[in-house]
């Protein structure tokens, strides 16, 4: 391994429960407004063998650039962390990189200075700085692990851009959201027909608008229909019936 990579660590399973824990009783977050994470080394035995840059950091973003950002901080992800998908759907790993490696980006990124009125920032915390369940929806939430999944479920070595349809997904802030974080986006298909489909109609896509219309209907069918058993142009072919009209 060259020098210029270094070893990941993962917390323990009881430090990250003792973190959520300590938030539920107390609901005190006064430590994700610090500079630094004030967190204990509490690691399990043994290597964890998974590698990454030294100082490798992810861009946060300007407000009106976010989804920009995330596709160059997804594909850098992406190409240094070398994951299957067990390790890759394991709570501890994103807990340390969001509290520890990527502290920096998760401030400037999903700090709680900017949380809306509307929102929580409890609930931030608990969306962002943690992985509560190894599911998709949720995976597509956590800060950094969101990140390494929308390349790798979009992610094709076939085509001449391999990060062709990433570059689909992340180009409006609600794709991602209407289709990776709804049950349309578990299945191969399915999720590969719908973000051909978005990029075969650009007036769709560069509305935003449209594109949140079409991702609702095709959700709302989703809930009628087994849309796994389908073939991906099959899935086109719905699309084509239910777009909205540009």
């Amino acid at each position: 391994m060259g020098k210029d990579k270094i070893e990941l660590k993962v917390f323990t399973n009881s430090y990250v429960e003792e973190l959520l824990r300590e938030i539920k009783i107390t609901s005190n977050i006064d430590n994700y407004y610090n500079v630094n994470f004030p967190f204990k080394e509490r690691f399990p035995k043994g290597n964890t063998n998974i590698f990454i840059d030294n100082g490798l950091s992810l861009n946060p973003g300007i407000t009106g650039k976010l989804a920009d950002a995330d596709l160059e901080s997804c594909i850098i992800l992406y190409e240094n962390l070398k994951l299957n998908e067990i390790q890759a759907s394991d709570p501890r790993l994103w807990t340390y990189l969001t509290h520890v490696t990527f502290w920096p980006y998760m401030r400037e990124r999903w700090g709680l200075e900017n949380v809306r009125k509307t929102d929580s920032p409890i609930g931030r915390v608990y969306d962002r700085y943690f992985l509560i369940k190894p599911n998709l929806e949720l995976l597509s939430r956590n800060g950094i692990s969101r990140l390494w999944w929308y390349a790798h479920l979009t992610v094709d070595e076939k085509r001449k851009d391999k990060y062709e349809l990433t570059r689909i997904l992340l180009r409006r802030e609600e794709v991602p959201v209407g289709i990776l974080e709804r049950v349309v986006g578990t299945n191969y298909n399915t999720r590969t027909g719908l973000l051909e489909f978005l990029q075969e109609h650009d007036e769709i896509l560069s509305n935003e608008n449209l594109t949140r219309q079409l991702l609702k209907a095709f959700n709302l069918f989703g809930g009628t229909k087994i849309l796994p058993l389908l073939s991906k142009n099959k899935i086109k072919q719905i699309l084509e019936r239910i777009k909205p009209a540009a």
